[in-house]
């Protein structure tokens, strides 16, 4: 799973189900320390996100009862007190509204925070787009439209980015109009930005009206450079070929693409898991990591996402997910029971973890990898239960 490049960092990777490392014990040597954080609660689904400060903040999603796959799910706010990320407060109830979150697989809750305490959520549902912001760290909530309730088509996977400087993107999927050419998967990919923290949006930009289709179930990848500009890394789906494109959208809403990969993969599916992207705050350089069947695979442009160098291996995986901070991207998948945290521009330097149940992945403002992960059955504290 996919977030953006500056405080949306996230994605949920299956890991391996050895013993878990406690709270901020490195659970890897080398060049490099990796940390496990818990947060002390049992979730179904979650996303992490560091604010300017260096505090810590997850929203959660817990499943109703009886409910499905993808059925309705509860959403809960919370958040350490300061930087060391050592004392977690109390957890909040998400107002969902009229918009129950209906999350699941690649659709999952997204978390972004911005300066002056603004914490923006949003989740998955049945088609729509629904989103609470935060003015006061996480004190209320007033819903935002990311996406009109009257828009036509039906917003599918989704992703969520964020900037410094306020700006911020949705970009989604629409299954409601797929089936381009021959085939059946390729579907319109919009996006939908904000200049003021999120409060309000722009109309939907379509980012592939002259690009290929994008395939329907991989979620994209967004980043901001400095100037403005947005950036989306999306899985292509041609005639059931997967390829990976990188997208940039300018302040003049003007959409540019080039496809990065030529792995001529073919697949009547979708391997639902999307690229990762990073971007220089100069938007010279661009990175990108992607899925090719068991492989994982990355490619660096160095003008600005005109072209791209050559791709590379960095190793075996069906499914991996990142982290951005500073135009540095780094990745993490599984592979042989344990999971191996790499940056693709230190690729002899991969490290194998053994850590169980999934994690987020972050990374600090000193360069730090944190694996945010929820706490087990028998880990949760049964004194503290979420306030509505």
């Amino acid at each position: 799973m996919s977030c953006s490049v500056v405080y949306a960092l996230a994605g949920a990777a299956a890991v391996s189900s050895a013993a878990l490392a406690q709270p901020h014990e490195p659970v890897a040597s080398g060049s490099e320390q990796v940390h496990v954080i818990t947060f002390p609660h049992q979730a179904d689904l979650w996303d992490a996100a560091l604010s300017p400060d260096g505090r810590l903040h997850v929203v959660y999603s817990v499943k109703a009862a009886g409910q499905g796959r993808r059925g309705a799910s509860s959403l809960y706010y919370v958040a350490t007190s300061d930087a060391s990320h050592q004392r977690w407060l109390d957890p909040r109830l998400v107002p969902t509204g009229e918009l129950p979150a209906t999350v699941g697989g690649e659709r999952q809750p997204l978390i972004a925070v911005m300066p002056r305490d603004v914490v923006l959520v949003a989740w998955p549902s049945g088609g729509m787009i629904g989103a609470v912001r935060s003015a006061d760290n996480g004190g209320s909530w007033v819903a935002v439209s990311p996406r009109a309730a009257n828009a036509p088509g039906h917003a599918d996977t989704m992703t969520m980015g964020a900037s410094p400087g306020g700006r911020v993107a949705f970009a989604w999927t629409d299954t409601a109009v797929m089936g381009r050419g021959d085939d059946e998967l390729a579907a319109p990919l919009h996006v939908a930005i904000s200049t003021n923290s999120g409060a309000t949006y722009a109309s939907p930009t379509a980012i592939n009206t002259d690009l290929p289709g994008a395939c329907v179930c991989c979620t994209p990848d967004v980043a901001f450079d400095d100037s403005g500009d947005l950036w989306v890394a999306y899985r292509t789906s041609s005639e059931n070929i997967k390829e990976i494109c990188v997208a940039r959208v300018g302040l003049d809403g003007a959409v540019t693409g080039v496809i990065v990969s030529r792995d001529e993969w073919h697949l009547k599916g979708c391997p639902m898991n999307g690229p990762e992207l990073a971007v220089s705050g100069d938007g010279g350089k661009v990175s990108v990591t992607w899925t090719r069947d068991t492989l994982i695979r990355g490619a660096v442009s160095a003008d600005g996402g005109q072209k791209f160098g050559e791709v590379f291996d960095l190793g075996a995986g069906r499914v991996h997910n990142g982290a951005a901070r500073g135009g540095a991207l780094r990745i993490n998948w599984e592979s042989g029971g344990s999971l191996i945290v790499a940056d693709p521009a230190q690729r002899e330097q991969q490290q194998a973890l053994r850590v169980s149940r999934a994690a987020t992945m972050l990374v600090t403002a000193d360069g730090r990898t944190l694996l945010v992960t929820a706490a087990a059955k028998d880990e949760s504290p049964a004194a503290e239960e979420p306030h509505h």
